[in-house]
């Protein structure tokens, strides 16, 4: 029996998996409650939608190639699926290039898809500080799954980056720094805007983004320790 849980479909998107033209796939479930995330949809069990019929969703993917180059596998929390390698097997199958995006907390499944060559790119996303995660996400994850996470992907020789969402009283410059140092070496790490909206806590909504002037004005310090170091979603100019 299956346990993918499809909770969406963005048919085409030419920023999610760079240098590819892709399709998204959005799995239902997490394990972490980040207040700030923008998905509850696809994190609270109350709020899932109807699942989307995975017999239909590889009929699209396979009318869409030679048009779409990749799928990002992303969620909610793809790694708390146990099917998943053999979703993404279905999905190269099919000729497609894959890029996960996951939060960390499974290292183990991510070793593996790794070691099998599932994975053509993995972005994380580094909440903050690995041993003040229930700070940042109501989750006691171990830092030890995190910085296990963290050393796999630097280390697996595949495209990767890491993220973070900086978010006003969660997270100070000092905190960004700290997590730089963890990712030397790292391919690419990228600290982008919180966007109030549509928060799993809708306290979040009501604040003032983060002053991401701070973050450019230390990009320097990002640089000397990422091969590439981006905001995103910070006014023009930074």
């Amino acid at each position: 029996m299956r346990t993918m849980r499809i909770g969406g479909l963005q048919k085409t998107s030419l920023i999610d998996f760079p240098g590819r033209i892709a399709a998204v796939v959005f799995t239902q479930g997490c394990n972490m409650r980040c207040p700030y995330c923008h998905n509850p949809s696809l994190v609270l069990p109350g709020s899932f939608e109807e699942v989307l019929d995975e017999t239909a969703l590889f009929e699209f993917l396979g009318r869409r190639r030679g048009r779409l180059d990749g799928v990002v596998i992303s969620g909610g929390e793809p790694t708390v699926h146990r099917d998943l390698p053999d979703f993404i097997c279905r999905v190269r199958a099919l000729g497609f290039d894959v890029k996960l995006d996951t939060n960390g907390s499974n290292p183990a499944m991510l070793a593996a898809l790794l070691a099998e060559g599932l994975l053509d790119y993995v972005a994380m996303d580094l909440k903050g500080d690995p041993a003040r995660y229930a700070d940042y996400c109501g989750a006691a994850i171990p830092e030890t799954a995190l910085r296990t996470s963290v050393d796999t992907i630097i280390k697996s020789g595949i495209a990767h980056e890491f993220r973070t969402t900086a978010v006003p009283g969660l997270h100070t410059i000092e905190d960004l720094k700290a997590l730089a140092d963890m990712l030397q070496g790292a391919d690419r790490y990228a600290v982008q805007a919180f966007k109030p909206g549509t928060c799993l806590n809708s306290d979040y909504n009501a604040l003032t983004p983060y002053e991401m002037s701070e973050v450019s004005a230390a990009k320097a310090y990002f640089q000397a320790r990422v091969k590439v170091f981006e905001l995103r979603g910070a006014p023009e100019g930074m």
